[in-house]
């Protein structure tokens, strides 16, 4: 079923939206729309609904909401902060942490950080991401949009550290695993920081400013993995130990 994001309207039950003009040419010229075709449509903020088109034009469709979808959010709200990675590896980062069940996207420059972007670059990549987000949730189902903010300098982000559990992967942890970390109850609130490194690691001046804002370093195991996949594999491990792939609770 095909599924789009109305992020501004109030979406209830009997109440008749028109699609965002920017999926309109892919949902009249490409899915080819009609009446009586039911879809998805999101507010990006965690609920969604049924509907059914009532009217489809190369200028405008309209749909009829009514059942509302039970959520696939996860209970946690994971915030990623992710070391600038080059080329597309970003991209496929931010791709897969939406598809994970990631709340919110902090991009950072930290000491090792390969690209250097100017803020006019800056602002472009920021909507390219916030496009991937659109379109990754849509593919998984998601109904809430999570937030790309603009790019931060690392030791801007050290003062949000506190009071909230902060995870750092890091490639010369020996002790702590992540999974037993999990031995913890769950912060109360459901949020977790993850601070993963870019192609180089954090350097070890920057690990030291992690710690002393409230940091816990963890290792993901024996093997150095790529930035792109410590993400993933990191996510995955903390909703597997506190979020909604437990298997402890009710989701679909």
């Amino acid at each position: 079923m095909h599924y789009f994001f109305l992020e501004k309207p109030a979406l209830t039950d009997g109440t008749q939206v028109t699609l965002a003009e920017e999926d309109l040419n892919h949902a009249f010229r490409v899915l080819r729309l009609k009446a009586g075709d039911q879809i998805v449509v999101a507010d990006g903020l965690g609920r969604a609904r049924l509907g059914r088109v009532v009217q489809s034009s190369s200028r405008e469709i309209s749909v009829m909401l009514y059942e509302q979808l039970s959520s696939a959010e996860s209970p946690l709200q994971i915030t990623l902060f992710q070391s600038l990675l080059k080329g597309d590896k970003m991209d496929l980062v931010i791709r897969q942490a939406v598809e994970l069940g990631v709340h919110h996207i902090v991009p950072i420059v930290s000491a090792r950080s390969i690209p250097r972007l100017d803020k006019k670059q800056d602002r472009k990549r920021v909507l390219r991401w916030q496009s991937i987000v659109r379109s990754a949730s849509a593919q998984c189902r998601r109904s809430f949009l999570a937030e790309v903010e603009p790019l931060c300098d690392f030791t801007s982000v050290l003062s949000r550290l506190k009071d909230i559990k902060t995870l750092v992967p890091w490639e010369e942890e020996q002790s702590i695993k992540l999974s037993e970390i999990f031995e913890q109850p769950c912060p109360s609130d459901g949020a977790v920081f993850l601070f993963v490194g870019p192609e180089g690691g954090f350097a070890n001046d920057e690990i030291e400013a992690l710690r002393k804002s409230g940091a816990e370093t963890v290792t993901l195991g024996p093997r150095i993995m790529r930035s792109e996949t410590a993400v993933a594999a990191a996510i995955v491990l903390i909703q597997a130990g506190w979020g909604d792939l437990s298997g402890k609770g009710e989701y679909r």
